[in-house]
Order: C-alpha cells, then structure tokens, then sequence
C-alpha cells in the first residue's frame, strides 16, 4: 500500500502541551514494559518532536509515538508506542511506524527495545520488518533490541484491512487476543515486587479495560445490541476524558435514582457522549468563562433519562429547529461558533441514539442541555432481544454467501428457497415491532418499493429512520434481514425459471404456520405475491405484477396450503354485471388452475370471497366450495352453479380489503 500523508488525518506531531494532556489520561501512562531509560544504546539522542506523533480523533487522544533520535537524524528510538484501549482495532500502531518510515530518510535506522514477555509486541514488529539484534537485562527483565532500516518498513507499507469480515470468522481474532492479554497479565502478576506495586498495578488495571474493550468490541460486532449502563459509560469512560482534556472544568454528577441498563452498543454510545462533552468544552472555551458541564441520570417511569448540560456559547434558536428529517438544523454542522466544522459529532451522536430519543435545549450566550430518553431493558425486553438476535444472526451467517451454481440440483434450489422464505416471515416479526407507534404498513410498503420497485438500500434506511421505535436494533436488523432477502430474490429471478420452480416458491409459505397469509395472482402467468395479513392488503401487490387489479385474484391461506384440511381463498375486486360476473369466474377457473400447477391438492377446497364492489344483480355464492379439481374442470355452463342473486342492499358497497 503507498504511503500518502491524508491517508492519516488523525496523526498530529506531538507537542509539549499534548504531553501535558498525555499524562493526565491514565490509559497513555505506561511504563513499567518499557526499557526505563532511552539512553542504553546512545546517549547522544534526545526527543525528537518532529518525528513524535499523537493520534487525535474527534478531540479523544487514542495514541502516541514519543521518538528520541541521534542530532544527525540516522538513528531513530521508538521509546514508547501507547494506544488506548479506546482506540484497539483501528490500525493505530501500524499506522504510527510507517508514518515515521516514511519522514526519516530511507536509509535510518528505526529501533527499540520489547519486554521479552510481550509476544504479542514482538510479533508485531517483526511482521513489520524489524529483527532481534540483541537481549539485555535490566532489574531481572530481559529485553529483546529490535531495528530494521526505514527503507524495508515502506516496502512492507499498511498491511490490507480485511472488510465485511463475517463475525465468526472475526471470534478466532478476539480469542487470541484475549488470550494475549490475559498471558500479559499473569507475567504482570508475576513480576510485582515492592518497589513496582503501584505502578503495575495501574498497568494491570490498564491491560484489564484493554480486555474488556476488545470483548466489548466484538460483542457490539455480534449483537449490535446490548444491555450498556449509562452510569458506568459516564463515570468509566466520559468523566475520565473530561479530566485529561480540561482539568479546570468543574463536573458535576447527580444520580436522582437507580439507573437500570438500556439496550444499545457499548461503542457506540460512548463515543455520542464523548462527541457531546467535547462539544461543550469547545462552547465553554468560546465563551471564556470558567466550565461547569452537569450530568443528571435517573429512572421516569419506564425510560432512564440522561442529561448533559454545559455552560457554554449555546445554539441560536433557528438552529434547534427540526428539519424534514426530525433531526434540529445544526445537526451535521458545526455548533463552535465563528470557528469550521462538519459537524461530524453531532451526526454520530443522533446515529447512536436516534433522533426520538435526543432533545436540545438551549439559551444563547448562557448554557445548552442534552437529552437522552431511553426505554429501560426489562428482562422480558432481554429475552425478546435475546430471540430475535439470536435469529438474525443465524439467518446472516448461513446465508453469508449464495451456495448455489448452474450446476446445482432442483433440491439444493428448493433449500435455498425454503430458507429465503424462513428470512422473510422472520422480518415480518421484526416489522411487528414497529406497531406500537407506527401503522405497520407504511413500513412494509417501504420493504416492497426496496424489494420490488428498484428503491435503493439508502433511501430505504432513510425511510424507516423516520419511524419510532423502542429497540434501534430491530430497525438494523430489518434492514440487514431485507438487503439479504431481496439479495436472494434477485439471484433466483436471474438463475432460475419461475414456471419449473413456481410451487415451490408459493408453498414455501406454508412455514408460515400460525399467520393469515394473503396473496395476489395473476391467472394468466401465475406470477403472485404473498404477505401476512397484518403487514399488506392485496391492493398493495397490484403495482408489481404488470396488470390492472380486474385482471388479477385475491387469495388467503393459512397453514400448509397442500393440505386439504383447510380451504384457500379465491376473489376478485369488482364485478359489473352478469357478463362479466362470468368473466371473472373464468379467471377465478383460471387461478384454480395455476394452484394445481403449482402442486396443490387436487380434493383441496376452495372458497370464495366476497367481491368487493359489485354493482350487478348477481354475484358470486360464497357459500359454495368446490375442489381445485371440481374448479378447474367446469365447463362454461356449469359455472352457473356457483352464482346467486345479489343481496341488494349491499350492491355497490365498498368493503376494506
């Protein structure tokens, strides 16, 4: 990979002041792995500012490099290489040692010294280019001294990042990680002594939230979400960070009572928190008074309520305004003043915790207060979370990649499709849980534009962003469960024939034991389109299958629809009159006809619905039920038996269907 300067915009030179800022954070402070002095090998190198570096992302440090090197800028120490555990994961280290390769002359020599027990260090640098040369040993520990030239780290560069690694594949990294860390902490154990207690026990304490981060990490990959607490994210993580960035800001804390745990990602979370107080240390700063941020937690009923309030600059009024989107106007811009931004934060911080959930208030020149309302996880809640999680995440596993090829057999294809049809009757459970607040088929129609009409990923996501809902995380799993559904239909409507495969493909449906499922046909082709009752109308099929509703079938099952313990329902939508009250028993004869095809029973009953707007003087008997069979076989005149004289009263009224 070449090597190019904004490939890392979060790299700074470090500085006095950073340094400053360094040693007030108790994650960068680390010491007792490091050789203790730098002078072992030359005693003419000093600290080499230019070629030290700290790694600043959003106004968190995550990093930093301290470099010594020779005053005829050859040899190069790196004396102390810090990530926080905040900040595993993003390729900080890496990103570090090819920097410095890459500003030092080609032919420098870039060295260090490694505690022999940190393995995991010494491979590190040895993937990156650099060789053992030489052991010593200071106060009983032995350290490896490993160099290599700056020419051989630029020829090595960044090694690729894998994308879209599947989770299970990503837990092989995450155990032997863990399984490092925990061989760090029992050599750390091992090597306390009275004259290092303190301090290693700090570093203990340190490598210990680096274990718990890494897990963490990977139970955000997995879950996406989980049971995090509000308390321990602001006392652990947020006031710690306040601390190390401006230690004359005053914090105050008010726990008014018990705060349970919320359901969200850990990661996530944290970082909307940090996103906020650094926002206000940036407002209390313009504002050049002395800081005052107040965080407020406690139980309302059934939600847990976070407040965050600094006093700072403030927000002008117009910019608390709400846009299209329900998100206020400085959302996605910058809230410093005269000062420039994206507003990046402040993006994040509503992608966290979802626009429903944030309120913003504040008063120019005098304060501004953050609201964050979430509903409290009830182990019903767990439990339920716990269900559909552990669903979705088979579903996406099993079906990370299509098994199928052209040289696949009929039964691998009607798997495939029996699977594809177990994912769509899961999203119509996660579609469910957006019914407290919102009509359910708003939501699915969404799903059919994204699935059917060409309405992309992103739009769709936009879409159901806009619909409230108490776990966030059924939302990502609807749309991670409807990008694989529609994936697979479109691999089916390419590869396979719909007439060789069409039943199997409507009585795969039939898994969808316990639910009303209605559909709409088309007689002619037998193309159709099937949902639960609860999420669609038949109407709401029309668009998709190329022909006007008088020309198309209503129809119902419930249960295996090869069973002939249950009748199916045919219908049409209108009927004028006599003539065309024959017509449209045609084309019911038609659709009995495609059912055969399709496999069903032969001795299978069918009945019929009511029509839906009938301006004739006859209609169709719904009191008869005639098998598929007996249906597809009637001549013209005998269709005359399955037709009665119209109830009057109820001629051309519209029944809601």
């Amino acid at each position: 990979m070449e090597w190019h300067p904004d490939d890392f915009p979060f790299i700074k030179k470090l500085t006095p002041e950073y340094e400053k800022t360094i040693r007030q954070i108790p994650f960068l402070n680390i010491d007792s792995l490091l050789i203790p002095s730098p002078y072992i090998l030359d005693k003419a190198i000093d600290v080499d500012y230019d070629h030290s570096y700290v790694w600043e992302e959003k106004g968190e440090i995550l990093g930093y490099l301290l470099v010594y090197a020779t005053p005829d800028q050859k040899k190069f120490q790196i004396y102390r290489q810090v990530t926080s555990p905040f900040g595993r994961g993003k390729g900080i280290g890496s990103a570090f040692v090819l920097y410095l390769a890459n500003t030092v002359d080609p032919d420098s020599h870039i060295y260090l010294y490694v505690w022999d027990k940190l393995i995991s260090s010494v491979d590190f640098f040895t993937s990156r280019g650099f060789r053992i040369e030489d052991l010593i040993v200071y106060r009983k520990m032995k350290f490896h001294l490993m160099s290599v030239t700056a020419q051989t780290i630029r020829e090595r560069g960044l090694a690729p990042r894998k994308k879209d690694v599947p989770a299970v594949e990503e837990l092989s990294k995450v155990r032997h990680d863990a399984k490092k860390s925990v061989k760090v902490l029992f050599d750390m154990v091992s090597m306390l002594s009275l004259d290092n207690f303190n301090k290693v026990t700090e570093d203990i304490n340190r490598e210990t939230t680096a274990l718990f981060n890494t897990l963490n990490m990977y139970s955000d990959r997995i879950s996406t979400s989980r049971k995090v607490s509000l308390k321990e994210l602001i006392t652990e993580r947020v006031i710690p960070y306040l601390e190390a960035a401006d230690s004359s800001c005053e914090i105050r804390l008010v726990l008014k009572s018990k705060a349970p745990p919320v359901s969200g990602s850990y990661l996530s979370y944290s970082r909307a928190l940090i996103n906020i107080v650094s926002n206000a240390l940036d407002a209390i700063k313009a504002a050049g008074r002395p800081g005052v941020i107040r965080f407020t937690l406690g139980q309302e009923e059934d939600r847990v309520v976070l407040s965050v309030e600094d006093n700072g600059i403030g927000i002008p009024e117009e910019k608390l305004k709400k846009g299209p989107d329900e998100v206020p106007l400085f959302v996605g811009h910058t809230t410093k003043g005269e000062q420039t931004g994206e507003g990046i934060g402040t993006k994040q911080i509503y992608a966290a915790f979802g626009p429903p959930h944030i309120a913003v208030k504040s008063k120019v020149n005098e304060w501004t207060r953050w609201t964050i309302s979430l509903p409290v996880i009830t182990d019903r809640d767990t439990a339920l979370l716990a269900d559909l999680g552990s669903k979705y995440f088979r579903f996406i596993k099993s079906t990370h990649r299509i098994p199928l090829t052209k040289e696949s057999s009929r039964r691998d294809i009607s798997i495939f499709i029996w699977q594809l049809r177990q994912m769509e009757i899961f999203s119509y459970d996660l579609v469910y849980h957006f019914s407290r607040y919102n009509n359910v088929r708003d939501i699915f129609q969404n799903v059919m534009l994204y699935r059917f009409d060409g309405k992309s990923f992103e739009d769709l996501k936009a879409e159901l962003k806009k619909y409230r809902i108490e776990h966030d995380v059924i939302r990502s799993w609807l749309l991670g469960v409807t990008k694989r559904i529609s994936r697979n239909e479109s691999y089916l409507q390419e590869n396979i024939s719909f007439h060789e495969y069409k039943g199997i493909l409507f009585e795969s449906y039939s898994q969808a034991i316990d639910r009303t499922m209605i559909f709409t046909l088309d007689p002619y082709s037998g193309e159709f389109l099937v949902s639960d009752r609860k999420l669609a109308e038949h109407l709401d099929f029309v668009p998709y299958l190329s022909r006007d509703k008088d020309e198309l079938l209503r129809g119902e099952f419930m249960g295996d629809v090869k069973h002939d313990d249950s009748p199916i329902y045919l219908g049409v939508w209108s009927v004028k009159n006599r003539e065309d009250l024959q017509q449209k028993l045609k084309l019911i004869q038609r659709g009995a006809e495609q059912l055969l095809q399709m496999g069903l029973d032969k001795e299978k009953r069918l009945a019929f619905y009511n029509t839906t707007f009938n301006t004739g003087e006859w209609e169709i008997d719904t009191l008869k039920t005639p098998t598929l069979a007996q249906m597809a076989a009637f001549k013209d005149d005998e269709l005359d038996q399955l037709v009665r004289p119209a109830d009057n009263e109820m001629g051309g009224f519209v029944l809601a269907t």
